[in-house]
């Protein structure tokens, strides 16, 4: 199966009869992470130097294995990951990337074939249409505003992934993520009376991305919360 262009990722197709999954918003915690990451103070816990950062060697051909300390020396790159609501959209733009698929729509507030204009403050979930993991390394993000956030995780069970397999975690105010090689994620999620924040980001260079458009392969968008107490 194709991958999704920069094209497409800021401009999906979502047909009228798409249907919506609703994910239920859990509050953070390692033990909740588990198999997936884990919570972080500063964006110096998980570093490159300190050996918590995890590269993935680069995969050999044949049956020679690769000479030690070679295949993970591109380390990590880094930079600020932009979130912000255009009127009923949510963006993300990652200057940690040097090219320019770097830009994306990470969902919705309201659903695109419903015409009724909805007012920021009224936006209540956000729907999103895709999701990614990276192969050949980890991932952080950490608010520089230290707010709280959200995001939509699930552990790194190959590319048989389902909408069954996502959970919807809040991330405590203080708090910042980083995740595993593999692990299916998407950005961050913030309320459009939040926006614009930003958030340094730290991820493997290469930056493989493999990704799940829900739309296309299942039909289905994912509704998440955007308001913990209000999930309770």
């Amino acid at each position: 199966m194709s991958g999704i262009s920069k094209e497409n990722y800021l401009n999906p197709i979502i047909p009228s009869d798409v249907k919506v999954k609703d994910m239920r918003l859990v509050k953070a915690t390692n033990e909740l992470l588990k198999d997936i990451g884990y919570l972080i103070t500063s964006p110096d816990d998980v570093t490159v130097e300190n050996g918590k950062f995890d590269i993935v060697p680069w995969p050999t051909k044949g049956w020679r294995a690769l000479d030690p300390n070679t295949g993970n020396e591109g380390g990590t790159t880094e930079g600020s990951m932009d979130i912000y609501w255009e009127e009923d959209r949510l963006y993300a733009k990652n200057h940690a990337i040097t090219t320019d698929s770097n830009h994306y729509l990470l969902g919705y507030g309201n659903l695109p074939s419903n015409s009724n204009i909805i007012e920021p403050s009224d936006i209540s979930s956000v729907f999103i249409w895709s999701s990614d993991y990276h192969p050949d390394g980890g991932q952080l993000f950490f608010p520089t505003d230290g707010k709280p956030f959200i995001s939509t995780l699930a552990p790194a069970v190959g590319d048989d992934i389902t909408p069954d397999h996502f959970t919807a975690f809040y991330i405590s105010e203080g708090y910042g993520l980083y995740i595993y090689p593999g692990v299916w994620h998407n950005s961050v999620y913030i309320h459009p009376s939040h926006s614009p924040v930003s958030l340094f980001g730290r991820q493997g260079r290469v930056h493989g991305r493999i990704s799940v458009d829900w739309v296309k392969e299942f039909n289905t968008l994912l509704r998440v919360p955007l308001s913990f107490e209000a999930n309770k």
